[in-house]
């Protein structure tokens, strides 16, 4: 055997031994990694859902504690021209309130983690790129309007499902292992296609669900925050 066969069996072996390593290190990943959340990126992340999910906590209990009193002002707001474009307007308001909280928050992570803004973002937060995150919320806010303005506020119920089917089919705001969040984003999307059949303009339950999964998403984050620093202080 010459030099240089035995050159090219040392190398095969060399690559072979490589690839066990990295099948080792892979086969060790946890199956749903949670890429960046860390420091004040979860902190971030942790401070935006806990506000989601407080407003889906106060808007279910005041739907539970009046009877549907919100469902019978989206009702009566879809007989009424005014109403329908108060509602809208008020609509307008708390999305662009949400938005500015939203990049607030993005922008200060931003700061102190020593970034350039638009970097931060596109590293540690994909789904709230400006344009993308605006154009997709611009959308839904259309969708919305046009239902309410063609009278048929009973869609509007079955629309939010929908929504919150494709954020955690498409991973924005939550924080759920890939096969939950599809397999929650397909019941989402199931029940608000079960609810527009049965022509249910009830808002309890897309803001339970909401609720629901928004604490199930922040739990996870709060124990890995705990993991990472030992227990809040």
């Amino acid at each position: 055997m010459n030099q240089d066969e035995v050159d090219i069996r040392r190398a095969i072996a060399d690559v072979e031994l490589i690839r066990r390593v990295l099948d080792q290190v892979e086969a060790k990943k946890p199956a749903t990694p949670t890429v960046g959340l860390f420091g004040v990126t979860l902190t971030a992340n942790i401070v935006l859902q806990a506000l989601a999910l407080t407003g889906a906590l106060l808007l279910t209990l005041i739907e539970l504690l009046t009877r549907q009193a919100l469902t019978h002002a989206l009702v009566l707001g879809g007989q009424s021209p005014d109403l329908r474009l108060l509602g809208i307007g008020l609509m307008a308001a708390i999305l662009a309130s949400l938005v500015i909280v939203l990049y607030f928050v993005l922008w200060r992570a931003a700061r102190h983690s020593g970034e350039e803004f638009n970097t931060y973002i596109v590293r540690n937060f994909r789904y709230a790129r400006l344009m993308s995150y605006l154009s997709d919320l611009l959308l839904k806010f259309a969708m919305i309007s046009l239902v309410m303005l063609a009278g048929q506020p009973q869609w509007v119920a079955p629309l939010l499902l929908a929504f919150t089917g494709d954020y955690l089919i498409q991973g924005r705001l939550f924080t759920l292992p890939t096969q939950g969040a599809v397999l929650l984003g397909v019941t989402c999307i199931a029940a608000g296609i079960s609810q527009f059949l049965l022509d249910s303009p009830a808002l309890l339950l897309p803001l339970a669900l909401f609720s629901i999964i928004g604490t199930i998403s922040i739990g996870r984050l709060v124990r890995l925050y705990r993991q990472q620093n030992g227990s809040f202080r």
